[in-house]
């Protein structure tokens, strides 16, 4: 069974399997990816340490990408964690795949005219959805109408249940004066009528929000959250491609709306011909460690997962073999006292972006050009854009 991501949360479906036995004997595997909310279908989160607490023994999680609340029991046995680019969840849970989702569920409008519509995401379900056996769907009477890609035949749907709580949501992400100086250095890595792929988060928003000043910026990529808006507000002649939008209510409703605003399914969005194919097509992610030959660490903290393999490796593969394009890593200097760039990832935590992948490395205190440099070369740019109190510990 495969759970919807994002800020889609179907929580009819969700409580009536946090309350159900499922089957002990044969437990049910049930997939999600990041989530925002509260991970409903796993029952009392507070619990979940204890072997009575939580998600019962008739039942499997796994996720490709841990999200916050889940990062306690990441540490232990009650999850499993499945390591994946996002862009083959179509090959894996789809037609054919190894994991083929047997069961899809979803969240959609109310049925007009024979179809529903999945609203502000799009993403990975059409490829479920074509996969499943069995699609059970949510029908959130707040959710808004979107066309094309999102629309799915009623009859494809085998079970509607009516919605019991709200839209979810994510909250809007704030910057401060570190974060405006890592935007400088990205801003100027940046070329006029480039096509940019962001993450989401503090560093990503702040980017969008400056890239609203800059002539002829599209967007693609996998997901985009409320500065959006804002960028569309100041850029009439933009297009904007995405999977899905998370974010407020209006930034929804807006999105839909919006004919500049496409949403396509992760076989367009993270499909490396695709992306090759967009001139000047630039990658900005963030990481939790780079160390001094450039491996890139986003998704492990002391071997054990906090996020996921996400989408980063497509969009940056995407912008090596784009034309004129070009992927950049920008995080802080500094996790609380601890240096993010590191003499080396430390045992147990994994590479999500190998050495020869990324071109640019930023941090507040400027970047560090990786692309044709020897290993010596980019240590010495890596230290240079550390924190300054931890350099000389990085040249030892």
């Amino acid at each position: 069974m495969v759970l919807p991501q994002g800020c889609i949360e179907p929580w009819s479906i969700f409580d009536a399997i946090a309350a159900s036995p499922g089957h002990p004997e044969d437990p049910v595997r049930l997939y999600s990816g990041l989530q925002f909310g509260e991970y409903r279908f796993l029952g009392d989160m507070a619990e979940l340490d204890h072997e009575t607490g939580g998600l019962g023994p008739g039942y499997r999680y796994v996720t490709w990408q841990v999200g916050s609340a889940l990062r306690r029991i990441a540490r232990t046995d009650r999850i499993g964690f499945l390591p994946l680019r996002f862009g083959q969840i179509p090959w894996l849970f789809g037609p054919g795949g190894a994991l083929r989702a047997e069961v899809a569920v979803i969240q959609c409008t109310p049925p007009r005219g024979g179809r529903v519509s999945l609203g502000p995401a799009c993403a990975i379900y059409p490829s479920m959805i074509e996969a499943a056996d069995l699609v059970i769907a949510e029908i959130h009477p707040d959710l808004p109408w979107s066309q094309g890609t999102t629309e799915v035949p009623v009859e494809r749907v085998d079970a509607f249940v009516d919605a019991t709580g709200p839209l979810g949501t994510l909250p809007r992400a704030s910057c401060d004066d570190v974060d405006r100086q890592i935007v400088g250095h990205v801003l100027g890595l940046v070329p006029d009528d480039a096509w940019v792929q962001l993450g989401v988060g503090t560093i990503p928003e702040a980017v969008l929000l400056a890239l609203s000043e800059r002539p002829g910026i599209n967007l693609h990529s996998g997901m985009y959250s409320d500065p959006l808006l804002e960028f569309l507000d100041r850029r009439p002649e933009a297009r904007v491609v995405t999977g899905e939008v998370s974010g407020s209510i209006e930034a929804y409703r807006r999105a839909t709306e919006d004919p500049r605003v496409s949403l396509q399914p992760t076989t367009v969005t993270h499909h490396l011909p695709y992306l090759a194919g967009i001139e000047r097509f630039i990658s900005i992610n963030s990481a939790i460690e780079v160390d001094l030959t450039g491996q890139v660490n986003g998704a492990t903290v002391g071997g054990h997962p906090v996020s996921g393999v996400g989408g980063s490796l497509d969009f940056v593969e995407g912008a090596r073999y784009s034309p004129g394009g070009a992927s950049i890593v920008a995080m802080r200097s500094l996790a609380k006292t601890r240096s993010r760039i590191v003499r080396r990832l430390p045992e147990g935590n994994a590479v999500s972006l190998p050495n020869f992948t990324v071109d640019y490395v930023v941090t507040e205190h400027g970047v560090a050009r990786l692309t044709g440099r020897d290993l010596a070369e980019r240590a010495v740019a890596l230290r240079a854009i550390a924190a300054p109190e931890k350099r000389a510990e990085l040249a030892d």
